[in-house]
């Protein structure tokens, strides 16, 4: 390799390498999966400690009739149930926990579950996409859950996102929401305030800006994260893509303005269709100056930047932008814990393995490898280190209480709204009217819902 080729192989290499984070801390809302998912592992083993002051622990007298124990993850959280399997057979030897991790997605993890049922085979715990709380609860037989059987150190302001009909199914464990990440040199370089980012008219000034300074794509927003983009900026003036009715709300106000920032966005340069093998590709390189992804992503890219030398530059983050004079209220990704044994020992038994699987180094481990929102204190305390470097991180967790669950959506084929939508989000990124892709999403969805 001669000298005038290496920064290209570098940059190459540094684009690949984001391509692999971003993969890893992918946020599926096509279709593959309706919302944000994260499938890195944890940074680090992690220790997980329950005991009968901090969290709930089956009775002797379950503990000594348990013998096994079904547990269903995806992604990520499988590294986090391998580390609850290690606590729960040492804390209760004779017990065998079975992990499932094959599930390549939320909508497959409910496919499994039910064909099992169907099969006769329990499962004891599982991860439930948010927007699958409603499935878990009508059909799968997911049981009500006490907040007080959880550590006192767990942050129950995210508890609401595992609410249905007012009581507590899910207990909520991984939490991100929709974010800009921006190159800081790239801005400067331009002179655009990061600031300007958190309403869509500022962003569509800063396009001008970076435009000018030379910039191919100011603004990145992969197109399969259409659905989740286009609700966040519907919530942002009051109601998102479903209305109070559970119906589609695709004739508002604030729709139509979010699909028309975003077919602007398409206007000023073509957009990734993928978030990883295009978007983090074209970021790393250079070539974008922001990109909409999920929170998850922004740590690991940011530890792997900086091991790069003459190829790092900062990234920034703010949250994805409201409406002009819309309040931010984020559409949340990720997912809860639910429990699905009705016998009462195996009730007692799996809800001491949600406890195990939120336990705090647990936590704390997995978000110093993809950056979730924090759910716990005692995680919060421990991931101080991490936080002094990415203070714009720990602030997003004050967010909690303007969170947002993401739809779940009635009817047989309801589960395929996100792809619809995102479809009809592409078509506008690349030229179509935004009012004549609502009008047919609307008619779509509501054919879907029923």
């Amino acid at each position: 390799m001669t000298r005038r080729h290496r920064p290209v192989h570098q940059s190459l290499a540094l684009g690949a390498a984001l391509v692999a984070v971003l993969a890893a801390a992918a946020c599926g809302g096509g279709s593959k999966s309706n919302t944000p998912n994260v499938t890195a592992p944890t940074a680090r083993d992690a220790q997980v400690t329950v005991d009968d002051v901090n969290g709930a622990k089956a009775s002797p007298e379950c503990a000594a009739q348990v013998k096994t124990l079904r547990i269903v993850t995806y992604g990520n959280v499988s590294s986090a149930a391998r580390n609850a399997k290690t606590y729960l057979e040492g804390a209760h030897p004779g017990l065998a926990v079975d992990l499932s991790s094959t599930a390549t997605s939320y909508a497959e993890v409910v496919s499994q579950i039910s064909a099992d049922k169907a099969a006769g085979r329990q499962t004891d715990v599982a991860v439930a996409g948010y927007e699958f709380l409603t499935t878990f609860v009508n059909n799968l037989g997911a049981q009500e859950l006490s907040p007080k059987l959880l550590r006192a150190s767990y942050d129950q302001r995210f508890l609401r996102l595992g609410q249905l009909n007012g009581k507590q199914y899910g207990i909520p464990q991984q939490v991100s929401l929709p974010v800009l990440m921006y190159n800081e040199n790239l801005f400067k370089k331009a002179g655009v305030d990061p600031q300007t980012l958190r309403t869509t008219d500022g962003v569509l000034l800063a396009i001008d800006k970076l435009k000018a300074a030379g910039v191919q794509r100011p603004v990145d927003l992969p197109t399969e994260f259409g659905y989740w983009f286009l609700d966040s900026m519907a919530h942002s003036q009051g109601t998102g893509l479903q209305g109070p009715n559970g119906q589609p709300a695709y004739n508002t106000p604030a729709a139509l303005a979010a699909m028309q920032f975003l077919a602007a966005v398409g206007k000023s340069s073509p957009q990734s269709n993928n978030a990883t093998t295009q978007g983090a590709l074209t970021f790393g390189l250079q070539r974008s100056a922001s990109i909409g992804a999920t929170v998850a992503a922004v740590g690991a890219v940011r530890q792997l930047l900086a091991g790069r030398g003459s190829q790092a530059f900062p990234v920034g983050v703010v949250p994805f932008p409201t409406l002009p004079g819309g309040t931010l209220t984020p559409v949340t990704g990720g997912n809860s814990l639910v429990v699905l044994s009705a016998d009462r020992c195996q009730r007692e038994m799996a809800t001491e393995a949600v406890v195990a699987l939120l336990s705090p180094d647990v936590l704390a481990s997995g978000i110093q490898a993809t950056s979730y929102l924090s759910i716990d204190k005692q995680a919060t305390e421990r991931l101080a280190d991490f936080y002094t470097k990415n203070p714009d991180l720990k602030a997003l967790n004050d967010l909690a209480p303007q969170l947002v669950a993401p739809p779940t959506w009635p009817g047989a084929r309801g589960s395929e709204i996100p792809k619809v939508t995102e479809d009809e989000v592409t078509a506008v990124v690349g030229g179509k009217d935004p009012q004549a892709a609502l009008t047919e999403l609307q008619n779509k969805t509501t054919d879907l819902t029923r």
